[in-house]
């Protein structure tokens, strides 16, 4: 009974992780891939800041551009912010545009989200190796793996077409038709952003995201360092294990569980391997996880100190350097963050309103 509950268990944690993996990858791919089609079928041209259009607390720029036939267009750009930093009127941009779709402009240094897409896709793949390494896949994984689809599947069409509110197929025609034909970010009036500027609440709006950001900033950027100080802390003690450790084959032996303060329960593996002195050395694993990474009885490499001082681990190749990478990149973030609210909150002061 309890082989069949913590089998159970095993099986939903590592349908969890692919199901993260999946949403990670398949949101990473929808960035990369609106990025690549646009650098594939869009034309590059000159545009000029012309005004914005207000849509809730975004604003979209609407610029002025000349087509390759020579006709003089307006278009709203489908990325918009609550900054005004770069949208002063009469501002020359590079701007993507597809020809079918004269209306619509991206600007062609932006690069945001396509960083942000190949780092989801990133997690997404790092995820996916742990969901296929960190457990075996039995029968049990299969049968979770349908429930998990099944019940996603109710859930989605309870959401996307409730039996109270269904409508028939000439009525979703119908709402297709009038939503495809309506666009939101052209149902706003275009207005200068000096003019825009120049509203009182507009301005007090202005003024409390910058004094927001000048409080937080501060805190960003010193937790940023000290990430980044961790991630140089632990990224030297794994230099100097890989360049002057040994590497032998151990084997697992025990299972160390350890409680948190929340009463949550980490398995730590146990292993036991045998120096270059010929002497027995039992350690343990600094990688702990519910339900554990390791069995009992599993071979595995170890990697340990030439001096024989304490900081033996399990050799995994190149994924040794998953925590030093994870907080490089969680500590560049933070600082990144930090450094734009603190020079957004400056350079987002208000504009000259002009008559």
């Amino acid at each position: 009974m309890l082989q069949l509950i913590f089998s159970t268990l095993s099986a939903f944690n590592q349908v969890a992780a692919f199901a993260g993996a999946l949403v990670f990858c398949g949101l990473g791919t929808l960035l990369v891939g609106d990025a690549l089609y646009w650098r594939l079928h869009a034309v590059r041209v000159q545009g000029e800041v012309i005004g914005v259009r207000r849509n809730g607390n975004s604003l979209n720029s609407v610029y002025r551009y000349t087509s390759a036939a020579g006709a003089t267009l307006e278009a709203t750009s489908l990325e918009g912010s609550s900054s005004v930093h770069g949208r002063e009127t009469g501002r020359l941009v590079p701007l993507w545009v597809i020809p079918e779709k004269p209306n619509e402009v991206q600007e062609a240094g932006n690069h945001v989200f396509t960083v942000v897409g190949i780092a989801l896709l990133a997690v997404g793949m790092a995820l996916f190796w742990f969901a296929a390494t960190a457990w075996r896949t039995s029968p049990m994984t299969w049968v979770v793996a349908g429930l998990f689809v099944l019940q996603l599947s109710r859930r989605l069409r309870s959401i996307i077409a409730p039996r109270d509110k269904t409508l028939p197929a000439s009525r979703w025609r119908a709402l297709a038709t009038v939503r495809s034909n309506a666009d939101p970010r052209d149902s706003a009036p275009s207005q200068r952003v000096e003019e825009l500027m120049a509203l009182p609440e507009f301005r007090d709006r202005q003024a409390q995201q910058r004094a927001q950001l000048a409080r937080l900033a501060p805190f960003l950027v010193l937790l940023g360092l000290a990430v980044l100080a961790l991630g140089v802390y632990q990224s030297r003690t794994l230099l100097k294990l890989e360049a002057t450790g040994i590497r032998t084959a151990g084997r697992v032996t025990a299972l160390s569980p350890s409680t948190d303060s929340d009463g949550g329960v980490t398995y730590h593996p146990l292993v036991c391997y045998i120096d270059a002195d010929g002497q027995t050395v039992v350690f343990r694993d600094s990688t702990g996880s519910n339900p554990p990474l390791y069995h009992v009885g599993q071979a595995v490499t170890v990697l340990y100190p030439a001096d024989h001082t304490p900081g033996a681990i399990i050799d995994q190749g190149v994924w040794n350097w998953l925590p030093a990478g994870m907080l490089y990149l969680f500590g560049t973030l933070l600082f990144a963050a930090g450094i734009a609210g603190w020079r957004g909150g400056a350079s987002d002061a208000p504009l000259p309103a002009q008559g």
